[in-house]
């Protein structure tokens, strides 16, 4: 079941960034490249995180995305949207507070987000940390 999204608290920065970090530890740990978490807080008001990732090919991209997916279905972040996964050259899951961005190389450097959005802060992360999943041993 769907949780309508009035039904869930706002979440603190602190935990947004959180799930964003571990977001981008899940996707490195899956082999996803180029990883980059952008702070977008102060810029627009319907988003506080991007993530920017890259798979090597259309089927990394979906498996990326939708490996994401599941990691984040405990965090009960609500999904806005999903667009890409057909043709698996910009794969995008909208959170709302966390949207990642999901692309194959030629699409990454297309589009260029990084420079796009070149005056959001990036948040600094360490890689070697494993991603955390909220998960029970029961789920």
């Amino acid at each position: 079941m769907t949780e309508i999204s009035g039904s869930i608290s706002p979440r603190k920065i602190e935990e947004l960034e959180e799930i964003a970090i571990g977001a981008a530890r899940f996707l490195h740990e899956q082999r996803a490249e180029r990883i980059i978490i952008l702070k977008v807080r102060e810029m627009i008001q319907i988003s506080s995180y991007f993530i920017l990732a890259s798979g090597r090919s259309p089927r990394q991209v979906r498996t990326l995305g939708d490996g994401v997916e599941r990691f984040l279905k405990p965090k009960h972040l609500p999904r806005m949207g999903a667009h890409g996964r057909d043709d698996c050259r910009w794969y995008c899951l909208d959170h709302g507070e966390i949207v990642l961005h999901i692309f194959d190389t030629e699409a990454r450097d297309y589009y260029d987000l990084e420079n796009l959005w070149a005056q959001a802060p990036r948040v600094e992360f360490d890689l070697r940390i494993p991603a955390v999943s909220s998960k029970s041993d029961d789920d």
